[in-house]
């Protein structure tokens, strides 16, 4: 029988609860908010009734308020379980003036600290196959990571990549849609179509005339120290420019640096260069990531084992560090490098792939419970050995529920009987808090 939030459950076992099974619905009377009925945690000690409600770290807390208002008219206690560290609001109990709206319901609070522990081996191969899975059907633009994946087969699809990557700046990868569409509508998305107006009226008045393109579209351009608000139409530019050197043809790119080169390793490194010197604005990154989708989801092959398929960044370590891949933001490429070849046949591009992809998926919009490495983040141990650590930060008033909204969880209770919590284990079996007092 799996257990709502296995951590929490787990812990009020060993304290000596009785927890109810599922996620569960509390009472419907007198309920001011019909949405918010669903109890994370219900639980029963010495014949009196708990909700719990968890909060990630990424959750904002005030949304449990609502939550604590229909919860405290069918239960005698209300806790609020907060992760720690939080960016939101203060769990304070004093100094925390927003967790008043809380604590004023009559409500508990707990925090829980998740602690970082170092992978077992078995639990890397389990990473790694999450990541090969997750890799295999996750798509590589932004503006699809809602979608499932969409391999690059054709002409337009591997332009629009190139298109993509070199406009990628850390922009809105919904805008380069918008972008595509309009030069379509103007006859100037085609590479073939960029490179004729070249030639007709020059690269400076053609890299003009595509930025006013944009610019009338409502396109938002980057501007920098070299070129100001022409940056992103010279990268277009000068990526036609650069498949056109090879008949616009993709293969005939990625045969041309095959079969100039000793091995496919040598291959990759000269494109990835000429990338870099040909195009303007596309650097390591974007480099890297133009190449690692050409191989993930194109007929591409080359090696991605070198350290600039990882695409160190600020989010990328974050996740990495969540999921204990690696122990410190100084250990990026060394620890994901020696993962990749240990347990994804060096395969770095997958964990680049992966990393972005689970950020904008999931951590972006704060659901962590569909994340398919929620059990991993902060190296969550679901087993009961003490990964992780409560506190009561204040302790939970006795309610006073609706007599028909306690009775109906009293029957949800019985309903399972003495089948519930089989597994129990002995309360004073195991102590994973530092609570220094009881609650009755």
């Amino acid at each position: 029988m799996g257990y709502p939030y296995p951590f929490l459950s787990n812990h009020l076992m060993q304290k000596g609860f009785k927890v109810y099974p599922h996620e569960m619905v509390c009472g419907e009377i007198g309920c001011p908010n019909e949405q918010n009925r669903f109890v994370d945690v219900a639980a029963m000690k010495d014949r009196l009734f708990y909700a719990f409600e968890y909060k990630s770290a990424g959750d904002y807390l005030l949304r449990a308020v609502k939550q604590v208002e229909n919860y405290r008219l069918s239960f005698d206690y209300v806790i609020v379980v907060a992760e720690i560290p939080r960016a939101d609001v203060s769990v304070h109990p004093t100094r925390g003036v927003r967790i008043k709206e809380i604590l004023k319901l009559g409500a508990g609070l707990w925090t829980v600290r998740f602690k970082r522990v170092k992978l077992r081996d078995l639990e890397k191969w389990e990473i790694a196959k999450i990541f090969t899975q997750i890799s295999e059907k996750a798509p590589i633009q932004a503006h699809r990571v809602h979608e499932n994946s969409k391999q690059i087969t054709d002409f337009g699809d591997k332009w629009f990549w190139m298109f993509y990557s070199a406009l990628d700046r850390r922009s809105d990868a919904s805008t380069f849609v918008h972008a595509k569409d309009f030069l379509w509508d103007k006859r100037l998305f085609h590479p073939y179509e960029i490179v004729k107006l070249v030639s007709t009226v020059g690269k400076e008045k053609a890299v003009s005339k595509i930025a006013k393109i944009l610019q009338s579209s409502g396109f938002r351009l980057l501007k920098d120290r070299s070129r100001g608000m022409l940056s992103q139409p010279l990268s277009i530019v000068e990526a036609a420019q650069f498949i056109s050197k090879f008949g616009f043809n993709f293969e005939k790119l990625y045969h041309h640096y095959v079969d100039s080169s000793k091995n496919l390793g040598e291959a990759r490194q000269k494109m990835w260069k000429d990338l870099k010197k040909q195009i303007y604005g596309v650097g390591t990154r974007s480099a890297s990531q133009f190449i690692r989708g050409m191989v993930l989801k194109s007929s591409w092959n080359f090696p991605l084992n070198d350290y600039m398929f990882l695409e160190k960044c600020e989010f990328n370590t974050e996740i990495a560090l969540r999921i204990g891949l690696i122990e410190s933001r100084g250990d990026y490429y060394t620890d994901l490098a020696k993962f990749a070849d240990e347990y994804l046949e060096g395969n770095y591009g997958v964990i680049a792939h992966v990393l972005w992809f689970i950020r904008k998926k999931y951590c972006a919009e704060h659901r962590c419970y569909e994340c398919p490495l929620f059990s991993r983040c902060f190296a969550r141990d679901e087993t009961g050995t003490g990964k992780w650590v409560f506190n009561e930060v204040v302790t939970p008033k006795l309610q006073k529920p609706h007599k028909k909204n306690r009775e109906w969880i009293r029957q949800k209770f019985n309903h399972y009987g003495m089948k519930l919590l089989k597994n129990q284990l002995h309360p004073n079996q195991a102590f994973l808090t530092d609570f220094n007092r009881t609650f009755h």
